[in-house]
């Protein structure tokens, strides 16, 4: 009879080209009332970087999984590598992507350690551990995980959100573990991460985000 869907980029084109209706076609889309920034208990400088718009040619989904796996691949992890942060915290909401990054991740011998909800207990015990004790470069982790689990990590040092995330409380529950000082957040976000970044940032500074031509920004909550 009619179509709902939530306004996710993939969910809405799919349904729009793919599906039909006799009866008309709805979108529901949540009321996003605030932002979250003022949950953030210290000062953090928070890195916006924006991907390349997808290509007129380009299939959606093909530009919404690769696109973004090769920006990180090329751009942001080179990135990091150049630097002498430890105890970097990986947050990937899709568990297709977690498994994409993690292979690549395994075949050129990076070191790092993984928590999903898949996680045993045991697993999970060892590895916050050895997080808390500067053994660990990269900590890929899901936000299934965050949403399932709810735990706090010591001593992280650098947070990267390879795609916003779909709740926004998962947003300062990691900023809100890094060490306070020079603490530093970078999130990957295209045009069509509106919604999610608005959850985030709130109405007006999504906006920017999205329709300013630089490609990085910065936040700085006080």
């Amino acid at each position: 009879d009619k179509i709902v869907v939530r306004g996710e980029a993939v969910v809405s084109t799919q349904s729009t080209g793919e599906c039909a209706s006799q009866r008309g076609f709805v979108r529901i889309s949540p009321l996003c009332q605030r932002d979250v920034l003022s949950q953030i208990l210290y000062p953090v400088r928070q890195v916006f970087s924006r991907i390349r718009d997808k290509r007129p040619d380009e299939d959606l989904v093909e530009y919404l999984t690769t696109g973004r796996y090769q920006f990180f691949v090329d751009n942001l992890l080179p990135r990091l590598q150049r630097g002498d942060v430890t105890n970097v915290v990986i947050l990937i909401p899709s568990y297709y992507d977690f498994v994409r990054v993690r292979n690549y991740f395994k075949k050129e011998n990076l070191k790092f350690s993984q928590l999903s909800e898949y996680s045993s207990n045991k697993t999970i015990t060892n590895v916050r551990r050895d997080f808390a004790e500067g053994n660990i470069k990269y900590l890929l982790t899901t936000e299934r995980f965050f949403f399932f689990k709810r735990y706090k990590l010591s001593k992280v040092g650098q947070v990267l959100f390879y795609e916003s995330p779909v709740y926004a409380e998962c947003y300062t529950h990691y900023l809100n573990m890094l060490a306070e000082d020079g603490a530093v957040s970078t999130l990957l976000y295209n045009k069509l991460d509106g919604e999610r970044l608005e959850r985030i940032v709130g109405e007006q500074q999504c906006k920017q985000l999205i329709n300013s031509q630089q490609t990085t920004h910065v936040l700085m909550s006080e």
